[in-house]
């Protein structure tokens, strides 16, 4: 009898051993992670590059345990972050409307004439990430590194140079954003809500004749054709992110998790150094096909940001939360002040 129970105590002793082993998180994060990628960054460009080149060195830094695919899709963000809470995919490399759709807070980042140069934008961005960090946690997001798509200039058919000249614009902007559409009315701005598909065809009948976009994309997509002027005053960075799924984060082993967060901050460092430089390049391509900059003396330029910082400010605790708002502000401010 004590025979049998002795036994019985070590198959169960067993049992338990094989249970705690097959749960065991070190034989859990052993698995193969093949991952997906969604994006609406378009194929062969600077990014989608950049992406392919994080995923090869994903392979190769884990051993080929961890495998990334980066598929493009012809949907809009709201569908990749529908789909990446039904676990496919598990990463994103989101614009900043993505962003901003997942956390208001990221709204910041676009506020027109905000920041001044690259060097402001990162200090800025670099004292937010661990704010932006917890944010994307409360999703279920990782933050995995940023991107960078370049400023955002104003291009028009009549030259602007100002507020008022700005205003009297039919401006692009994006649909779906009705708070937006309302902040620019009830500033005396005249936006005209579009699809980014549509741009194209609002210029060609004159729907619009001003929009907001990085040098880059007014010469790829051929919109600078209808609109010859662009204002020489960035008006603000077009920023992105790489985000993962916390749950499919968990199931990869820390050391690999640290060759992954590597990778995407090369990824990170080379967009912004060489975006900026491709911008320069379409700018100079264009002129050599009819655009013309308008330069701005440095003393309207500080005119037009505080003229501009007026009407933002109503976007504290409305468009952006207030300690999001603030916080920028302070690392804006510690910036200027060294």
């Amino acid at each position: 009898m004590a025979g049998r129970m002795q036994r019985g105590f070590h198959h169960g002793l067993l049992l338990a051993v094989a249970v705690v082993l097959l749960l065991s998180p070190a034989l859990l994060v052993a698995q193969r992670a093949n991952l997906r990628l969604g994006t609406i960054l378009p194929a062969n460009s600077i990014w989608d590059r950049a992406l392919k080149q994080m995923a090869s060195e994903w392979q190769q830094a884990t051993d080929g345990r961890v495998r990334l695919q980066v598929r493009g899709t012809t949907g809009d963000e709201a569908t990749i972050i529908r789909r990446m809470r039904l676990n496919n995919p598990q990463v994103a490399a989101l614009t900043l409307p993505g962003l901003t759709e997942i956390d208001d807070s990221f709204a910041v980042l676009g506020i027109p004439f905000f920041l001044a140069s690259d060097a402001e934008a990162l200090h800025v961005l670099e004292a937010l990430t661990p704010l932006y960090r917890e944010k994307l946690a409360e999703q279920g997001l990782v933050l995995l590194g940023w991107g960078h798509g370049g400023w955002a200039h104003i291009f028009s058919a009549q030259p602007i140079r100002s507020v008022p000249d700005l205003q009297k614009a039919k401006l692009f902007t994006a649909a779906g954003d009705d708070g937006m559409v309302q902040w620019y009315r009830r500033n005396g701005f005249q936006p005209v809500p579009l699809e980014l598909t549509d741009v194209l065809m609002g210029l060609n009948t004159g729907l619009i004749d001003a929009y907001p976009s990085p040098p880059y994309g007014a010469l790829v997509f051929q919109w600078y054709r209808q609109t010859s002027h662009m204002l020489d005053v960035p008006l603000s960075p077009v920023f992105g992110a790489t985000v993962m799924t916390e749950r499919a984060w968990s199931r990869i082993d820390e050391a690999d998790r640290d060759a992954l967060l590597e990778a995407a901050a090369g990824m990170q460092a080379f967009l912004f150094d060489e975006v900026p430089r491709q911008d320069e390049e379409a700018v100079a391509e264009m002129e050599k096909r009819g655009l013309m900059v308008s330069t701005v003396a440095e003393a309207e330029v500080t005119m037009l940001r505080t003229l501009v910082d007026a009407l933002t400010a109503t976007w504290r605790g409305d468009r952006v939360p207030a300690d999001i708002y603030d916080a920028a502000i302070a690392a804006r401010g510690e910036f200027r002040a060294n």
